[in-house]
């Protein structure tokens, strides 16, 4: 056993732990400007549940590490199955909190289980496409089944939470496991054709009042500037008041004097980038595209079909989430409450990003010599 170790352990995939360990420390220390008060003194309680959540969820991480891929691969429909009852009962008897019912309170602890759902839909079709191979791509008719197996129950609890940002992004993360297998070109031009029909006719008959709100703030934010547009206008004052270098961590006007809402949660890169500047923010997304290129290293070098699908399902899931979160923040795309990876507040999010990187050093740690 002690060999095994060892061996492991020359094969420990150092990058990708060290990237993510920086982000986490960048995301502490956004979190503690974000989350903190000028006329409060001492470390802000979102910080110290921040910081609980990253340090168990970096224990998790590293011992998710050494756990076998294969094990992963036998527990996934289980996995999928206990996300689906916990999923079910959130609508039953979980806490309602600004109108949406998405948290199971277990004593001090409140669990998401709409976070863990994302994990759950990249291991379920990551077994499910692992084991049916197919040289020629598939097409829209072989997707339906595992698309109604793995995506939509899911995706149909979370919306009744209601959770539109969460359900796109498991729309988005399925879509990136099906791509990693292997799509027809056929069926790339299907899903855009069918994308930009169903857009207009959910926002007409699908999105609530204050859903469409959100669209018609990202088109048009300046119309209604203390209203619809008020988060989006502060961010961007945010993120451009940084200019190149910052203002200095804890220095930023915006974040501080409370004029950017949700500045800890939704619009924390909005506090980073008014602090750190362009160039904070250029090295904050390069660690983000190292993590994600160490991620797709991994997936190429995996010792068999179902890692190298997971690797690819995990690396959607960091990918969806920066685009979602940095194109709500930057006005490119509504706001949907899709956090930052490691620097958003949120317990569920950190510990569910935290162990999708230790299944993928798991990954890592077992990949072809």
């Amino acid at each position: 056993m002690t060999d095994v170790i060892r061996r492991r352990q020359l094969r420990f995939d150092w990058p990708l732990v060290v990237v993510t360990g920086l982000l986490c420390i960048v995301g502490l220390a956004t979190l503690y400007s974000a989350a903190g008060s000028p006329l409060v003194e001492g470390p802000p309680r979102a910080f110290r549940m921040q910081a609980t959540y990253m340090a168990l969820g970096f224990v998790g991480m590293i011992a998710a590490g050494f756990v076998d891929t294969r094990f992963y691969e036998r527990m996934a429909y289980t996995f999928y199955g206990a996300v689906v009852f916990l999923l079910v009962l959130v609508l039953v008897v979980g806490a309602i909190k600004g109108g949406s019912q998405r948290w199971l309170p277990l004593g001090p602890f409140n669990i998401q289980p709409s976070e863990l759902a994302k994990l759950a839909v990249v291991l379920g079709a990551a077994r499910w496409f692992a084991l049916r191979p197919r040289e020629d791509g598939w097409g829209m008719r072989e997707l339906i089944k595992p698309a109604a197996i793995f995506l939509v129950p899911v995706a149909a609890l979370v919306f009744v939470e209601p959770d539109l940002g969460t359900t796109l992004m498991l729309c988005f993360v399925f879509g990136g496991v099906a791509f990693a297998v292997g799509l027809r070109w056929k069926t790339l031009v299907v899903v855009v054709i069918a994308g930009a029909i169903a857009a207009p006719v959910a926002y007409q008959f699908v999105l609530d009042d204050y859903q469409r709100e959100r669209v018609d703030g990202m088109f048009a934010p300046d119309e209604d500037p203390k209203g619809n547009g008020y988060q989006a206008i502060q961010g961007k004052y945010a993120i451009g008041s940084g200019q190149v270098r910052g203002k200095g961590w804890r220095r930023g006007t915006q974040g501080r004097l409370r004029f950017l809402p949700e500045q800890h949660t939704d619009f924390v890169f909005s506090v980073f980038a008014e602090e750190r500047g362009f160039i904070g923010c250029m090295a904050a997304l390069s660690l983000y595209c190292l993590q994600m290129l160490l991620g797709l290293w991994v997936a190429w070098n995996a010792r068999d079909r179902f890692g190298s699908i997971l690797a690819s399902g995990v690396v959607a899931i960091l990918f969806c989430h920066v685009c979602v979160n940095l194109g709500g923040v930057l006005g490119m795309l509504p706001i949907t409450g899709v956090t930052l990876p490691f620097m958003s507040y949120g317990g569920s999010s950190v510990l569910t990003m935290l162990l999708s990187v230790g299944i993928l050093l798991s990954v890592s740690m077992r990949r072809r010599p």
